[in-house]
């Protein structure tokens, strides 16, 4: 669709900036506002001087996937590298890999058969990681907007991606699910909206700071969620508690 549901945004770009990707697909781009939060969070928030907030000096190479033209602006033209027209399920067959592949409200605008097919081609060419969101219960609907492309055609579950060896799975406000599916080694990313993690000081910001230097955050992060039963995030100087 071109405009998508907020729910999942701290989620999604929390886990991007865990990976730190150095490639992006986003299949359906639709108006092209998480490919500004990619170049945002990956890109411009770990920019060294003026130069690297600009089109020019960004280093992530970000490309997307697009069905429906009619949808594309000059601020497709500037934030992606390069927008691909066409169906997915046919487009993905022509382009190389990524480090991460992100459909976003996507997926239930195919059938079983077909997402089934499209999701195996994204996890094929994912480097790391394939992120996928998609509303909680996707009411049937035809076309809207001219564009034949935005029929709701299917529903999905945790259960439809047993199958993958590093899944993980939230579902926020019981409105958005959120899936990822890690290609190993990589490990999987926290599923948290961790934007409003707070510093930690003391003994704990010590020991938080310890176990991300040693282990890394999602391995840190881990480790911590099982000692103490809760799941909880944590990033150099800051730890976020937040239940799914």
């Amino acid at each position: 669709m071109a405009a998508s549901a907020p729910y999942a945004i701290p989620v999604i770009t929390n886990a991007v900036r865990q990976i730190q990707p150095r490639s992006i697909l986003d299949v359906g781009v639709g108006f092209g506002k998480y490919g500004v939060l990619f170049r945002e969070y990956v890109d411009v928030w770990s920019a060294k001087n003026a130069r690297e907030t600009k089109r020019g000096g960004w280093r992530m190479r970000l490309e997307g996937i697009e069905v429906f033209e009619d949808y594309l602006s000059p601020l497709h033209d500037y934030i992606y590298d390069k927008i691909h027209i066409g169906e997915a399920e046919s487009v993905i067959d022509r382009l190389g890999q990524y480090d991460v592949i992100f459909m976003g409200d996507a997926l239930e605008h195919f059938t079983k058969d077909a997402g089934r097919r499209i999701i195996a081609k994204l996890y094929e060419h994912a480097n790391k990681c394939v992120l996928l969101t998609y509303p909680r219960d996707a009411q049937e609907r035809d076309g809207i907007l001219g564009n034949p492309a935005e029929a709701h055609l299917s529903t999905w579950s945790e259960k439809d991606f047993e199958q993958f060896p590093r899944m993980a799975y939230t579902v926020l406000e019981n409105r958005a699910d959120v899936c990822a599916l890690a290609k190993p080694p990589h490990e999987l990313p926290f599923l948290v909206g961790c934007f409003a993690a707070r510093k930690r000081s003391g003994w704990k910001g010590a020991v938080a700071n310890g176990l991300v230097e040693l282990l890394g955050n999602s391995k840190a992060s881990n480790v911590v969620s099982r000692l103490t039963g809760e799941q909880i995030a944590l990033r150099k100087e800051s730890c976020s508690r937040v239940r799914q």
